[in-house]
């Protein structure tokens, strides 16, 4: 059998959704799909300007779809929150809430302006904000998804509670974006933990691409023609974060990858080592929750599951 396609995504009239880093590679094909779903979607990109041109892309391509572009800096808390406002003035509902934006391979330390190391402040912290400010508007909607988008780096994550920032250690460019995929995988545990001590119907799953023939592959050492030869195309790589967004049978917690691991359908698979701890997960939203200085509404989650 071919396993699940984009061809098994349903309609998706009625439904919103919010799509980070949306601009380019597996975001805007995921913006993409959704629209010609018929949801409404809402993407972003740093650039205000690079949004709305994706936007208008996707409108050249399905005229009549209902799409707009959006900034959003995830290293910037007092943006997220504006972004948030803004979202919240457009839509009383958010169905779908795929958080894909990420930096990837920065050989070099970088910091935000806020002194964070890149890579955890965009995957971990930005996406904690994102979606926390966005909250309400999730638990307000039935049925509502957070899907994460990590990557298969996550295996060679250990996350350091005491230096998330790498201001102790020596800087390991792979090594802060594995902990930063793995950092991802932790939170989609416990925020499905708190979702459920709130009684929200909600769910929190994740997604894994595999290795794609996207620009973030550059950064890497891999040239894009070298990677558009040797990798599954976008349209591939997006099947397991779009599955995740829409598959009817999707159940709390699912974790979606390519059947063979860097390609093939996407299935459900097991979160491996670290990601699998609850307890590891809530301490990381606790240390994560002093950081950026932000707190979810609602009492705390009930105790790890056993």
């Amino acid at each position: 059998m071919p396993g699940w396609t984009l061809d098994d995504m349903p309609r998706l009239d009625d439904r919103t959704a919010v799509v980070t880093g949306g601009s380019a590679g597996l975001g805007y094909r995921s913006a993409l799909e959704l629209a010609c779903r018929g949801a409404r979607v809402l993407l972003t990109s740093r650039s205000e300007a690079r949004a709305r041109a994706a936007a208008g892309a996707i409108l050249a391509d399905l005229p009549g779809a209902r799409v707009e572009g959006l900034a959003l800096d995830l290293t910037d808390p007092a943006g997220i929150e504006r972004f948030a406002g803004r979202v919240s003035a457009r839509t009383r509902r958010l169905d779908v809430l795929l958080n894909n934006a990420a930096a990837v391979g920065l050989a070099a330390l970088q910091r935000t302006p806020l002194g964070h190391e890149m890579h955890i402040a965009t995957n971990h912290y930005g996406h904690f904000l994102v979606t926390g400010h966005l909250l309400p508007l999730l638990v307000a909607t039935p049925g509502a998804r957070v899907v994460t988008v990590t990557s298969a780096a996550y295996l060679a994550g250990a996350i350091d509670l005491d230096d998330l920032d790498w201001r102790k250690r020596p800087y390991n460019g792979s090594k802060a974006y594995s902990d930063s995929k793995l950092a991802n995988l932790l939170f989609a545990r416990e925020l499905q933990s708190r979702l459920d001590a709130a009684g929200a119907s909600a769910l929190s799953l994740a997604a894994h691409p595999g290795m794609t023939a996207t620009g973030s592959q550059r950064p890497v050492g891999i040239g894009g023609a070298l990677a558009r030869l040797l990798f599954p195309p976008v349209e591939a790589g997006v099947r397991p974060q779009l599955r995740a967004a829409t598959d009817p049978a999707a159940e709390k917690l699912d974790f979606y990858g390519p059947r063979f691991g860097l390609r093939g359908a996407p299935r459900r698979i097991r979160m491996r080592g670290n990601a699998g701890s609850d307890a590891l997960a809530r301490h990381l939203w606790d240390v994560t929750a002093e950081i950026t200085d932000f707190r979810y509404a609602g009492r705390p989650a009930r105790p790890p599951r056993r």
